[in-house]
């Protein structure tokens, strides 16, 4: 199966932050979508990111892919453009399993993951910390 990790991060005073979400049953977690059959990686990322966090982006730049052993996958991940950056948090549009609300928040690239975090979003997550470096101003 192909997944794909749309990227979305902002500068903060406290150094550089991935978008991520939490929900009351599943924990925190990224947004990932599935590939459809007849879909890019790319288009997957922007799709995926509009459906979870109602964001609009442009996927800007490919980081990498990996095979995520937690899901028995391989994970696409790009960089993305949005056209705003919410600075709060927020509730996406899209509920999740359970029709839980999506809640949106920051989290620091280089702080420590709590228990709350699946142990497939940490993969993901600790290979977005290894390889992304955000492109220069």
């Amino acid at each position: 199966m192909k997944r794909a990790c749309p990227i979305v991060y902002r500068e903060s005073a406290t150094g550089l932050e991935i978008l991520a979400f939490s929900q009351p049953t599943a924990g925190k977690q990224l947004v990932t979508g599935t590939i459809g059959a007849k879909e890019t990686l790319a288009a997957c990322c922007v799709r995926s990111l509009r459906q979870a966090s109602g964001l609009q982006g442009k996927a800007k730049r490919y980081i990498g892919k990996e095979l995520m052993a937690g899901a028995e996958a391989t994970f696409g991940f790009y960089l993305m453009e949005t056209e705003s950056i919410h600075v709060e948090p927020w509730q996406g549009p899209e509920g999740g399993t359970e029709g839980e609300p999506l809640d949106f928040f920051w989290q620091g690239l280089d702080q420590p993951l709590g228990d709350e975090w699946q142990p497939l979003y940490q993969e993901l997550f600790g290979y977005i910390h290894q390889h992304f470096n955000p492109p220069s101003a």
